[in-house]
């Protein structure tokens, strides 16, 4: 075998053998790249998994915070509506508690000397009371005109001893007025849940 002919052989081995040992480099580093590649993908995935998670979460608590300022808004605009209606109900029966007829604003008075204990004292009747004289209160009590002037307009003020009451629909309507409003509303709206 000649020399040139083994160089030959020799260059060609060495030639083939680095030609094999790039193409394994290539490999792996096709398999590296490829390992990196799936890598970074289901890394990817998995970050838009939690942000879509997160931004669910968040959906949800902001959907949430506003549902609940919204029945907040209109349990407060419900509440207002039926204290408005519980109020127009009130001055309804004192426009018509004031437009009594004498028969009945007697039977008021007598009915409210009885729950008071009232049999004497002294008795004012207001400003612009149309519907009570002197003789028509002489006859309910033992009572006695007092000399002071009146500052109420409606109804009868009776003095008895250090007790002082003020009778008429409208005041007697203003005394139980809270419990009154917690009737109506009952017998308007019942219980709710």
């Amino acid at each position: 075998m000649d020399n040139t002919t083994g160089m030959d052989n020799v260059s060609r081995k060495v030639l083939d053998d680095a030609k094999e040992q790039a193409d394994n480099i290539i490999s792996e580093a096709k398999e590296k790249a490829s390992r990196v590649l799936l890598e970074a993908e289901n890394k990817k995935a998995e970050k838009i998994d939690e942000g879509r998670a997160l931004s669910a979460s968040r959906y949800r608590e902001v959907f949430e915070r506003e549902l609940s300022r919204v029945r907040a808004e209109l349990n407060q605009e419900l509440l207002l509506k039926k204290l408005q209606i519980v109020e127009s109900v009130i001055e309804e029966a004192k426009r018509k508690l004031s437009g009594l007829d004498s028969g009945q604003y007697v039977k008021f008075l007598k009915k409210a000397f009885k729950t008071h204990g009232i049999k004497k004292g002294t008795y004012i009747i207001g400003k612009h009371e149309s519907l009570l004289n002197d003789n028509l209160i002489t006859s309910m009590a033992e009572l006695e005109k007092s000399s002071s002037t009146p500052d109420f307009d409606r109804g009868i003020k009776v003095i008895d001893g250090n007790a002082e009451f003020l009778f008429s629909p409208e005041s007697y309507l203003d005394m139980d007025i809270e419990d009154l409003k917690m009737e109506i509303a009952s017998f308007l709206f019942g219980r709710e849940k």
